[in-house]
Protein backbone atom coordinates (compact mmCIF):
# COMPACT_ATOMS: atom_id res chain seq x y z
CA UNK A 1 0.00 0.00 0.00
CA UNK A 2 0.63 3.56 -0.28
CA UNK A 3 1.04 6.78 1.16
CA UNK A 4 -1.53 9.49 -0.54
CA UNK A 5 -2.50 12.97 0.18
CA UNK A 6 -5.31 14.27 -0.94
CA UNK A 7 -7.10 18.08 -0.92
CA UNK A 8 -10.29 18.89 -2.09
CA UNK A 9 -12.15 22.28 -1.85
CA UNK A 10 -16.11 22.45 -1.06
CA UNK A 11 -19.05 25.17 -2.06
CA UNK A 12 -18.53 27.50 0.34
CA UNK A 13 -22.57 28.23 0.26
CA UNK A 14 -23.12 24.70 0.87
CA UNK A 15 -23.61 25.47 4.68
CA UNK A 16 -21.88 23.46 8.12
CA UNK A 17 -24.07 20.86 7.78
CA UNK A 18 -23.28 20.03 4.25
CA UNK A 19 -19.86 20.78 4.40
CA UNK A 20 -19.76 18.06 7.14
CA UNK A 21 -21.75 15.43 5.09
CA UNK A 22 -19.68 16.16 2.31
CA UNK A 23 -16.52 14.95 4.32
CA UNK A 24 -17.96 12.04 5.69
CA UNK A 25 -18.92 10.84 1.93
CA UNK A 26 -15.30 11.53 0.63
CA UNK A 27 -13.79 9.79 3.94
CA UNK A 28 -16.20 6.55 3.57
CA UNK A 29 -15.64 6.38 -0.21
CA UNK A 30 -11.56 6.18 0.78
CA UNK A 31 -12.21 3.63 3.38
CA UNK A 32 -14.87 1.88 1.18
CA UNK A 33 -12.03 1.03 -1.03
CA UNK A 34 -10.14 -0.29 1.58
CA UNK A 35 -7.89 2.30 2.60
CA UNK A 36 -7.13 3.53 6.01
CA UNK A 37 -7.02 7.26 6.76
CA UNK A 38 -4.00 8.54 8.72
CA UNK A 39 -4.91 12.19 9.08
CA UNK A 40 -8.17 14.59 8.17
CA UNK A 41 -7.91 17.92 8.79
CA UNK A 42 -10.23 20.53 7.96
CA UNK A 43 -8.68 24.02 6.96
CA UNK A 44 -11.65 25.72 6.79
CA UNK A 45 -12.84 28.58 4.37
CA UNK A 46 -10.01 30.39 2.49
CA UNK A 47 -9.55 32.64 -0.03
CA UNK A 48 -9.23 31.44 -3.34
CA UNK A 49 -6.24 32.88 -5.68
CA UNK A 50 -8.57 33.18 -8.38
CA UNK A 51 -12.37 32.61 -8.86
CA UNK A 52 -13.56 29.21 -9.50
CA UNK A 53 -17.34 28.96 -10.41
CA UNK A 54 -17.64 32.73 -9.70
CA UNK A 55 -17.01 31.85 -6.35
CA UNK A 56 -13.85 34.04 -4.68
CA UNK A 57 -13.60 31.63 -1.12
CA UNK A 58 -13.82 27.48 -0.56
CA UNK A 59 -13.74 24.79 1.84
CA UNK A 60 -10.50 22.89 2.11
CA UNK A 61 -10.14 19.86 3.37
CA UNK A 62 -7.00 17.36 3.41
CA UNK A 63 -6.88 14.08 4.18
CA UNK A 64 -4.04 11.60 4.49
CA UNK A 65 -4.54 7.99 3.42
CA UNK A 66 -2.75 4.52 2.99
CA UNK A 67 -4.36 2.58 -0.15
CA UNK A 68 -3.87 0.76 -3.37
CA UNK A 69 -2.37 2.12 -6.17
CA UNK A 70 -5.31 2.60 -8.45
CA UNK A 71 -7.96 4.05 -5.33
CA UNK A 72 -6.51 8.05 -6.78
CA UNK A 73 -8.32 7.25 -10.14
CA UNK A 74 -11.47 6.31 -8.37
CA UNK A 75 -11.08 9.22 -6.16
CA UNK A 76 -10.44 11.62 -8.97
CA UNK A 77 -13.60 9.98 -10.92
CA UNK A 78 -15.87 10.59 -7.25
CA UNK A 79 -14.51 14.39 -7.30
CA UNK A 80 -15.47 14.96 -10.83
CA UNK A 81 -19.01 13.23 -9.99
CA UNK A 82 -19.41 15.51 -6.78
CA UNK A 83 -21.00 18.55 -7.65
CA UNK A 84 -20.05 20.24 -4.45
CA UNK A 85 -16.30 20.03 -5.02
CA UNK A 86 -14.99 22.67 -7.06
CA UNK A 87 -11.35 21.77 -6.74
CA UNK A 88 -9.17 18.73 -5.99
CA UNK A 89 -5.75 17.32 -5.82
CA UNK A 90 -4.40 14.22 -5.19
CA UNK A 91 -0.43 12.83 -4.96
CA UNK A 92 1.69 10.42 -3.75
CA UNK A 93 2.82 11.51 -0.22
CA UNK A 94 6.81 11.40 0.24
CA UNK A 95 7.73 8.27 2.01
CA UNK A 96 8.51 8.53 5.51
CA UNK A 97 12.59 7.93 6.55
CA UNK A 98 12.98 4.89 8.88
CA UNK A 99 15.72 3.84 10.40
CA UNK A 100 16.25 0.69 8.14
CA UNK A 101 15.58 2.70 5.10
CA UNK A 102 18.43 5.48 5.90
CA UNK A 103 22.19 4.68 4.75
CA UNK A 104 24.24 3.44 7.13
CA UNK A 105 27.02 5.82 8.26
CA UNK A 106 30.32 4.47 7.81
CA UNK A 107 33.08 4.07 10.42
CA UNK A 108 35.70 5.73 11.06
CA UNK A 109 39.02 3.73 11.63
CA UNK A 110 40.73 5.00 14.65
CA UNK A 111 44.07 5.34 12.75
CA UNK A 112 46.28 8.41 13.56
CA UNK A 113 49.12 9.28 10.75
CA UNK A 114 52.50 9.64 12.57
CA UNK A 115 54.46 12.68 11.59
Amino acid sequence: MRKYETTFILDPSLGEEKIESEIKRVADFIEGHGAKIIKNDRWGMRKLSYPIAKKNQGFYVFILFEGEENLPKELERFYILNESCIRFLTVQSEIESTPESQPKERSTSGRETES
